[in-house]
């Protein structure tokens, strides 16, 4: 009976697969005539997608799945209902949800050969096993260089978007990438949720040491980049090891993670909208926060509890940080990682570039930049910052309409996009700076 249902379940799978388009398609999305580029490779085993405009490169597909003529996929922009012309072979689709539509049209066409390989790789830090990739570019004669992405919070592993897009393009310019599951995510044992700034730092190191332990790598120099909360850790990481290449913090913040809190709620709030009345009230409550992980002291958590009372009701509750319990795992997280990146960056032992967005209300500039720019100064190493315009928390622009009114071709819909200048600034601090480690 068993050897049945496998058979049974055997031909079920190839019935789906057989339904599904096979292969490479490319073509565009258009929005009221606006375009932008976008191709899907379907396999048997994943469906991934590419669009180069978002820096989002061999992504898989959210969600895919056949319902009789019509094939359901959702990507960056959401869900699409898309139909294979049996005739030509075209594959059509809408959106979902977006207004005016977001419509789509792709065709048959040869797919494009990467100029790198990806390999498995394995590698511990005190008991922990981390799995990842590592991205090697092809035909190169010369030691070349290879960076260690290092994660951003929650969960991140492999295939999160933002991070393999990055190694993908960084590969494809011929650049090393190791890319690794965060502990506890992927194939990666551990939990990222227990673990300290120095923890991820340690997994970052390992990561180092496994590059500079494979006699077969021809490598140049090896460094670090890391995004948002991999911007804090990266500081740590690099300064743990002996001669590293050079340091990229994308997004990384100059302040403390309370100030960093603090500072989202309020630009948060600010960007949202929000009046002054009800920014201040947040703002109160977030200090009442900080003050009682700080002290401990019951008296602090009986005013913060009863502040949070007080505004429960506010529909801007959902920004702040409401704790269930005086011990729960949310404040034993930010007592275990009461950091203040200040000393790590200005004794940083490498050259460092760091990329701010102009409208990022996570890590605002104006709240970072001399801040960073003071401790990289006072670090002595060579340092470079550069702030993206138009950009957020995702160094992606927003989609808008440059006008008041849909009406083609006066005013049309900007799509997002990730400028050009951010990737240009990662590859030529990596291609371009001349500090090596190529001691094997």
């Amino acid at each position: 009976m068993k050897s049945i249902y496998i058979i049974l379940f055997f031909l079920t799978g190839q019935i789906f697969y057989s339904q599904l388009p096979q292969g490479y398609y490319e073509g565009a999305m258009t929005r009221d005539g606006s375009v932008q580029l976008i191709s899907i490779n379907f396999n048997i085993d994943k469906t991934t997608y590419d669009i180069p405009e978002i820096g989002y490169m061999d992504v898989p597909v959210e969600k895919i799945s056949q319902s009789k003529d019509t094939l359901n996929i959702k990507i960056f922009y959401g869900d699409f209902y898309c139909f294979l012309d049996s005739k030509t072979g075209d594959l059509t689709g809408v959106s979902k949800d977006n207004n005016p539509k977001i419509r789509i049209h792709l065709k048959k066409a040869v797919s494009k050969e990467k100029n790198f390989s990806e390999e498995e790789i394995k590698f511990t830090n005190a008991g922990i096993s981390l799995a990842g990739v590592l991205f090697k570019p092809k035909k190169s004669e010369k030691p070349i260089p290879y960076v260690i992405l290092v994660h951003r919070s929650g969960w991140e592993d492999r295939n999160t978007p933002w991070y393999h897009s990055l190694a993908y393009i960084l590969a494809s310019k011929g650049i090393g990438v190791l890319l690794y599951d965060k502990r506890g995510t992927g194939k990666s044992t551990g939990n990222f949720s227990s673990a300290d700034f120095n923890d991820l730092a340690d997994d970052a190191v390992s990561a180092f040491n496994y590059i500079k332990g494979r006699k077969d790598l021809n490598y140049a120099k090896i460094g670090f980049l890391g995004a948002s909360q991999g911007g804090w850790i990266v500081p740590l990481a690099a300064n743990k090891v002996s001669n590293c290449g050079f340091a990229i913090l994308i997004v990384g913040p100059a302040v403390s993670l309370y100030e960093q809190d603090i500072n989202r709620v309020q630009y948060t709030l600010t960007d949202e909208g929000y009046s002054k009345e009800s920014i201040d009230s947040a703002l109160h409550y977030s200090r009442l926060f900080f003050k009682y992980i700080q002290s401990n002291n019951i008296k602090d958590w009986e005013v913060l509890k009863a502040y949070a009372s007080k505004i429960k009701d506010e529909k801007w509750i959902d920004y702040l940080d409401i704790p269930q319990s005086q011990t729960g795992d949310d404040i034993v997280w930010w007592r275990r990682n009461k950091y203040d990146p200040k000393e790590a960056l200005s004794k940083i032992k490498c050259p460092v570039l760091s990329v701010f967005g102009e409208k990022d209300v996570l890590v605002p500039p104006a709240e970072n930049k001399n801040k960073m720019e003071t401790y990289l100064k006072n670090s002595g190493k060579e340092y470079k910052i550069v702030t993206i315009k138009d950009c957020g928390h995702d160094m992606i622009t927003e989609g808008k309409l440059n006008g008041t009114d849909w009406n083609w071709p006066y005013t049309y819909w900007q799509w997002q996009r990730q400028p050009q200048e951010f990737i240009n600034s990662i590859s030529e601090w990596i291609l371009n700076n001349k500090t090596k480690n190529n001691e094997k």
